[in-house]
């Protein structure tokens, strides 16, 4: 089994990320230190991945170096997402708003007992309380769920694995939507995306006995939240539509 050095290094290669970023919050609070070190070294690659295990984790010592990560445009977004899940707090993306609540006594752990409780909801609650209050809508659809999410004049469909395993046995929730045929000429291209992508990756996946490009992202099912599902499935649906009108031009999936 990899060491938590060798799985943040992992995270380096976007083959290896979604798999290592699993693995670390896996195992716990053990991995908060050296994901800490990951988001101070400066790799754009390894600290967008970093940071977000931190908010998966609830890590509140975490804190200060998520509100110094605002200020970086390549993190930002992710930054934010991690304050919010670990504090249950909304200051946006403005750093020295969160640094005067910081100041002012704000307690971060609002939501992290929280956020440790929605790990532990059944499949079937986890997706209830996904989608409630969005324009997305779940259907069953074992092992799992498709969940539609509208895209303006168009839309996707994201299928949610609740039954997936690593290799080590670790269960996943594994989100992903197809793109379109995969077609050999297109393989260079696809790889050349993947490598703009901080978070999930483009795969290839036999779908009807014909292999098919797919965006996917990872979950560990066990610290897998409420939020954290629903932000996957939005990366995922609009990434996968942005490929799908690339490479067929039409709103198949």
């Amino acid at each position: 089994m990899a060491s938590i050095e060798e799985l943040i290094g992992q995270m380096r290669d976007f083959r290896t990320r979604p798999a290592a970023k699993s693995a670390l919050i896996a195992k716990g609070k053990e991995a908060v230190g050296p994901l800490l070190e990951a988001v101070r070294s400066g790799h754009k690659r390894v600290r967008y991945p970093a940071i977000s295990a931190l908010g998966d984790l609830g890590a509140e010592e975490a804190v200060p170096d998520l509100i110094d990560a605002l200020s970086d445009s390549d993190v930002t977004s992710v930054a934010f997402d991690a304050l919010r899940n670990i504090t249950g707090e909304d200051f946006g993306t403005d750093p020295d708003a969160w640094r005067r609540w910081l100041a002012g006594g704000g307690a971060p752990g609002g939501a992290a007992s929280g956020d440790s409780e929605a790990a532990g909801l059944a499949d079937d609650d986890l997706i209830r309380k996904a989608v409630h209050g969005t324009d997305i809508s779940a259907e069953p659809k074992p092992p799992g769920y498709v969940l539609r999410v509208p895209l303006g004049d168009r839309h996707q469909d994201v299928i949610i694995n609740l039954r997936a395993k690593d290799s080590d046995g670790c269960g996943l929730l594994v989100a992903f939507t197809r793109c379109g045929p995969a077609l050999e000429k297109h393989y260079e291209w696809a790889l050349r995306q993947n490598v703009k992508m901080s978070a999930g990756a483009i795969a290839v996946v036999d779908i009807e006995a014909h292999p098919n490009f797919v965006v996917v992202d990872v979950l560990v099912r066990s610290a897998a939240t409420p939020q954290a599902l629903i932000e996957s499935v939005r990366r995922v649906a609009s990434k996968g539509d942005e490929l799908e009108s690339a490479l067929t031009k039409a709103d198949e999936y």
